[in-house]
């Protein structure tokens, strides 16, 4: 199903829980202090996604969110994040946490030109409640809308910083593309590619 602007908030919520202990999160906020910052991240992101991308929900429940940007809209624009509601980040967040956010920012935008010079969906974000993980909804998330795309003949693209995510993008037809280290940190990025279907 389609996420509503009315589901933004407890959507918000789910992310930030189901993101609660990944590398990367405890990169950018690594202080209890930061965590009020999440939720606005969270909510500018899924904001983005439904004005200008699909925002899918396993259910009314949220059991699973995914963030999906189409062929006409994988780079985001100033413009478009102002829009979304960015500036109000810049109030909400600790701006150390800006400072950390750059050189992740740096890899993965360099990898996304390099890699899907052409048009392709962009996974921007999928995650699974921890309360309902292991039940299968962020597989049955994602090929619900894998089947949409291999229908339109077009291939996917995601990024991850998670080394278990790797195996399960592969099971659904991913390769890695690219693998290389967040600078200044022990973080490893991983851009893989899932080619359109013949």
């Amino acid at each position: 199903m389609r996420l509503s602007a009315r589901q933004i908030e407890p959507a918000s919520k789910v992310v930030a829980r189901a993101f609660h202990n990944e590398f990367l999160t405890v990169h950018l906020f690594p202080s209890d202090s930061d965590w009020a910052s999440l939720l606005p991240v969270y909510r500018f992101i899924l904001n983005y996604g439904l004005l200008y991308g699909e925002v899918h929900a396993t259910s009314s429940n949220l059991e699973g969110i995914a963030v999906w940007w189409p062929p006409h809209g994988t780079n985001m624009s100033i413009w478009k994040a102002l829009r979304a509601g960015v500036w109000s980040l810049s109030l909400k967040v600790n701006p150390l946490i800006l400072l950390r956010f750059l050189p992740v920012q740096r890899v993965s935008s360099e990898a996304h030109k390099s890699r899907v010079p052409f048009p392709h969906w962009y996974l921007s974000l999928i995650c699974v409640d921890p309360k309902h993980q292991g039940k299968g909804y962020g597989g049955t998330l994602l090929k619900s809308m894998l089947t949409r795309i291999d229908s339109e003949r077009l291939p996917c693209y995601v990024e991850t910083t998670n080394d278990r995510n790797v195996s399960f993008y592969e099971h659904h037809g991913f390769r890695v593309v690219e693998t290389s280290e967040i600078q200044g940190t022990r973080i490893k990025f991983w851009a893989m590619l899932r080619d359109k279907a013949a």
